[in-house]
């Protein structure tokens, strides 16, 4: 028998879990589900925000943020890198030309964020050739999957983050413009996963780590 075994905690209770609410919705949301299968007793709160989420001052257990470094106060580990990719639906191009430069992009309808003042300054990089656009639209969107939806319907070339770019590439919905530049944006970093220092970590959110960082690094 094996007595130590037995004094061994099994996962159980709820996890709380912050993330992005696009990222979350796409990226995390199924691997949380495939999780759940695995441990019948543990729940998981999947909290979607955009909004700057405390580990302590919003008494959750994880946060997955979007950056390029990650804080130095809690243990942050690397989920997926966040990079963005321009797209554009066939109609839209046939209807308005397929740019075959960046500085093309002046003469076409751009979708940002307008989250900032510099969104529509789209800078990429080519080794070490750079090229910054100053690019105008229609319609400016703060969310990934509406500005999808208007790149679908053919409104324009949008700046999208590719987890949220991937399907419909992948269906040849939207078509891929300059994949040999790297667009260049403040948005793009890595996804961390970042919890607070303790030696004693809830097993239920040991397991919860180990399962997410294992399936985005076989995901990628």
């Amino acid at each position: 028998m094996d007595i130590a075994g037995q004094f061994v905690e099994k996962p159980h209770g709820l996890v709380r879990v912050s993330a992005p609410m696009t990222f979350g919705k796409i990226v995390l949301s199924p691997h949380v589900t495939s999780f759940l299968e695995l441990y019948p007793e543990v729940d998981v709160q999947l909290i979607l925000t955009d909004r700057f989420v405390d580990l302590i001052d919003d008494s959750v257990d994880l946060v997955v943020r979007i950056d390029r470094n990650p804080p130095q106060h809690v243990i942050a580990k690397p989920l997926t890198p966040v990079e963005y990719v321009l797209c554009a639906s066939r109609a839209y191009l046939d209807a308005n030309g397929t740019p075959k430069t960046p500085s093309d992009l002046t003469r076409h309808s751009g979708l940002f964020f307008g989250d900032r003042p510099s969104d529509n300054r789209w800078s990429f990089r080519r080794g070490t050739q750079e090229e910054i656009v100053l690019v105008r639209g229609r319609f400016i969107v703060n969310h990934s999957e509406a500005m999808l939806e208007a790149v679908l319907q053919g409104a324009g070339i949008g700046f999208l983050p590719y987890f949220t770019a991937k399907a419909s590439l992948a269906r040849q919905e939207v078509v891929q413009l300059f994949p040999e530049w790297q667009l260049v944006t403040p948005y793009s970093g890595t996804a961390w996963l970042l919890y607070l220092p303790n030696r004693h970590l809830p097993p239920k959110v040991r397991v919860f780590i180990d399962h997410l960082c294992r399936s985005l690094t076989h995901r990628n």
